[in-house]
């Protein structure tokens, strides 16, 4: 019995290898084209697309404002996020809709 308690406190107390990571290449998101659904298809519901943003896009940061900025600056993020929140094209369309209604003039 001492035998073992010895050959585990000799394992336990042996240093462990940690590997280090020297660099990290992630590949950016791509910027889709087309991600909104047809103007004539779907009306953008600017009460639909704040609660939506809302609950999906506070899940994995923090809530910004959109009057946080311009409508030209949301036209160049939100084409990168809804991807990463998986929204579908007239789900995005709302979202857009209701974040340039009120961005900041």
């Amino acid at each position: 019995m001492k035998k073992c308690w010895l050959i585990v406190l000799l394992f336990s107390c042996q240093k462990k290898a940690v590997p280090v990571i020297t660099g990290r290449e992630a590949e950016l998101p791509r910027k889709t084209e087309f991600i909104y659904p047809p103007k004539a298809t779907v009306a953008p519901d600017t009460l639909l697309g704040n609660r939506l943003f809302t609950a999906r896009c506070g899940r994995c940061h923090g809530l910004p404002e959109p009057k946080q900025f311009s409508a030209k600056k949301w036209d160049d993020i939100l084409p990168l996020m809804f991807p990463r929140s998986r929204f579908d094209n007239e789900e995005a369309l709302h979202v857009r809709a209701y974040v340039l209604a009120n961005a900041e003039k």
